[in-house]
């Protein structure tokens, strides 16, 4: 494992400057990096994504499962430093790209530190663009914890929903801020995700997701006034809030979105659906 001394003298050496915008920060327990890299149970068979690499503490240890290790960083002086390395290392690729931007490639398990400023994109963007038996991801606690939240929690929001429609995750730890360098101002948590093959779907995905951002927009709202000022917003009468409703248990009016049961959000965007199907309503699309 790197000492703070070696972390400042390779990024001196390969001419890193620790950029804000990329969110890096660097590993220093090694007990952690196995931790995590056991809970991806990697077979030698598998093909691991990491992502932000950067000086490759968990890459060593995925290196040693014998698997196919595919690396994506963005610094270009990282990406030299992982070549020099790991320059022995014949189960090792590493791609020089932005994971926003470059084409992902195929991968079995996904195990990463991922930069706290991109960590909402790219976690989308793996759910909807890759297909992965499990994926081990370091976040920022905060937004960890909005992943995970239930119904009814302060933490629950349109983030949840979303992920939640789309996956299932479980802590594996949480992990102190002053376990890296440099010390970011949060602390950070482990999950263990895998995509959802079951439970509620909606008919149509994107009204369920554009029900999302319509309601989520006024969380502690009552339903029946969050729905009404969605529609109303889109061009259509606030009154259809009541019919919408009325096709559902009347209780979820004095419901806030932040209590509806993703369940309950999938209902309603099959109202929704089935009324845009008649004509009764237009497109759900906000000008």
């Amino acid at each position: 494992m790197l000492s703070e001394h070696q972390i400042r003298s390779l990024l001196q050496k390969y001419q890193v400057g620790l950029k804000r915008e990329f969110g890096q920060t660097f590993l220093l327990n090694k007990q952690i990096a196995r931790t995590i890299v056991k809970h991806a149970n990697i077979m030698p068979s598998d093909t691991v994504l990491e992502i932000g690499p950067g000086l490759g503490v968990l890459t060593s240890i995925l290196i040693r499962t014998g698997a196919k290790i595919i690396l994506i960083e963005i610094e270009p002086g990282l990406v030299r430093a992982l070549r020099d390395i790991f320059e022995n290392a014949e189960n090792l690729k590493i791609i020089q790209g932005d994971a926003l931007e470059v084409e992902l490639p195929d991968a079995s398990k996904i195990v990463s530190n991922l930069p706290y400023n991109v960590a909402s994109q790219i976690t989308f963007r793996l759910l909807s663009e890759m297909y992965f038996q499990c994926a081990v991801l370091m976040y920022q606690k905060e937004f960890a914890d909005r992943l995970i939240a239930n119904p009814g929690d302060s933490e629950f929001s349109r983030v949840s929903v979303n992920f939640q429609y789309q996956a299932i995750a479980e802590k594996i730890m949480g992990v102190k801020a002053d376990e890296f360098y440099p010390v970011p101002a949060v602390d950070s948590t482990v999950l263990k995700i895998k995509q959802r093959k079951s439970g509620p779907k909606a008919k149509d995905d994107d009204i369920f997701h554009a029900l999302v951002r319509g309601i989520f927009s006024y969380p502690n709202k009552y339903l029946r006034n969050a729905l009404g000022i969605w529609l109303r917003n889109l061009g259509e009468p606030r009154q259809l809030a009541d019919k919408i409703l009325n096709q559902m248990d009347e209780r979820l009016s004095e419901t806030r979105p932040r209590s509806l049961k993703l369940s309950q959000i999938v209902g309603l965007a099959d109202v929704l659906f089935e009324l845009q199907q008649e004509g009764i309503i237009g497109s759900l699309k906000e000008e």
